[in-house]
C-alpha cells in the first residue's frame, strides 16, 4: 500500500493518537520516576557484564524474530518520520512502562512490608515485573496493533516463528525490570527502547510523522 506524503506538514489520526499517549505517559511518568530521570545509573548496569549479556541477547532474540515476520509492503523508509518515533517513543514510552512497574513494585512491598516483611524488594520485583508485562501486552495489543498498519507475515512459517515472540518480549522485559529493580537505571531501558523502535521503523515503515519528510524525486 503506497502512502502519499503530503506538502503540508499536518498531523494524521495517527499521530495524534500517538501524541496523546506520549503526553499522558509524560504527565504520569515524570512525577513517578523523578528520581529516577535524575539519576545516571548506567555504570552500575555496565559493571554486571553477565546482566549486560542477558541485555544484549534478549534484545538481539527479538529482533531477529521480529525481522523474521514483519514487512513493509513496499512502504518508503523516512529518516524525518525514523528519527522522531524512534527517540520520542523509545523515551516517552519508556516512562509508561517504568511507571507501571514502579506502582506495582510500589503495591508489592507495601503488601510484604504488612504481611511477608521478609519478602520487601522480591514480592515488589514480582509484582512490578507482573504489572509491566500486563501492561505491554494491553497497549500492544489494544493500541499498536489496532493502528499501525497490517505488518505481520501470516504464512506458515512465520507463525510458526511468531509463536516464539512471547518468550522473546518476556525476556526484553524482564531484562528491563531487573534494570530498575537491581540500578534503578532508567537510561539504559531508554536506550535499548530506542534501538526497537529503530528497528520497527526499519522494517515495518509504518506511516507516522509523514509531514517530517518529503520523498525523494
Amino acid at each position: 500500500m503506497e502512502y502519499e506524503l503530503t506538502e503540508q506538514r499536518t498531523l494524521s489520526r495517527l499521530d495524534l493518537y500517538i501524541l496523546l499517549y506520549w503526553l499522558i505517559s509524560l504527565i504520569i511518568g515524570i512525577p513517578l520516576l523523578g528520581d529516577w530521570l535524575r539519576s545516571w545509573n548506567v555504570p552500575a548496569t555496565l559493571a554486571n557484564p553477565w546482566f549486560v549479556v542477558f541485555l544484549l541477547g534478549s534484545f538481539a532474540f527479538s529482533q531477529v524474530l521480529y525481522v523474521l515476520v514483519a514487512r513493509h509492503d513496499d512502504r518508503p523508509f523516512l529518516w524525518g518520520p525514523t528519527i522522531i518515533f524512534s527517540i520520542g517513543n523509545g523515551v516517552i514510552e519508556t516512562f509508561a512502562f517504568a511507571a507501571v512497574y514502579r506502582i506495582g513494585a510500589w503495591i508489592g512491598d507495601g503488601l510484604a512490608t504488612l504481611f511477608w516483611p521478609a519478602l520487601v524488594g522480591s514480592l515488589g520485583f514480582a509484582i512490578g515485573f507482573t504489572a509491566f508485562v500486563i501492561y505491554g501486552g494491553v497497549i500492544h495489543g489494544m493500541f499498536w496493533l489496532q493502528q499501525l498498519p497490517p505488518h505481520l507475515d501470516d504464512s506458515p512459517r512465520s507463525m510458526r516463528i511468531r509463536k516464539l515472540r512471547p518468550l522473546a518480549e518476556m525476556a526484553l522485559v524482564l531484562g528491563w525490570s531487573l534494570c530498575f529493580y537491581l540500578y534503578q537505571d532508567i537510561w539504559t531501558v531508554i536506550f535499548i527502547h530506542i534501538l526497537v523502535d529503530l528497528g520497527l521503523m526499519l522494517r515495518v515503515r509504518p506511516p507516522v510523522f509523514l509531514g517530517a519528510s518529503r520523498r525523494a524525486g
